[in-house]
């Protein structure tokens, strides 16, 4: 059937976004393990060592979700102090936590890791981000 008014027409990219989303989640659920976790402990940002390609893929997937409400490292004071902020629609500033404040970069940016697992809901219980509870303005 022809597209005969295109005013009617629904963009359905969010939709198949959202599929994706859902889909590729429950893929990569099973790859989240301590193991997995350790070693984006050890270098997060893969510059000493080449992520695997479990760890690749799932970051690959966190880097991929939609901006609203995704957690991010916020630099307080460079080089001294960071925060896990977390992203807001556009023309709104981000809210910036009042927990936690880590004194280097990897280790903000593993609290970020864990924060945006645990906010697509991949983190297991058993490691649930501790910061989430309370840590917002």
């Amino acid at each position: 059937m022809p597209l005969s008014d295109p005013h009617r027409y629904r963009d359905k990219t969010a939709d198949r976004m959202a599929w994706f989303m859902r889909t590729r989640q429950r893929e990569l659920r099973p790859l989240i393990t301590p193991e997995l976790i350790a070693e984006h402990m050890r270098d997060p940002s893969g510059a000493t060592t080449h992520h695997s390609t479990q760890l690749q893929e799932v970051l690959n997937l966190l880097r991929s979700a939609p901006t609203t409400g995704k957690p991010f490292a916020y630099i307080e004071v460079p080089y001294k102090r960071y925060r896990i902020g977390r992203m807001r629609g556009r023309g709104h500033a981000p809210d910036i936590a009042r927990g936690p404040v880590y004194d280097n970069e990897r280790a903000a940016i593993h609290a970020v890791f864990l924060a945006r697992l645990d906010w697509l809901g991949l983190l297991p219980k058993s490691r649930r981000h501790k910061q989430a509870a309370g840590a917002w303005s």
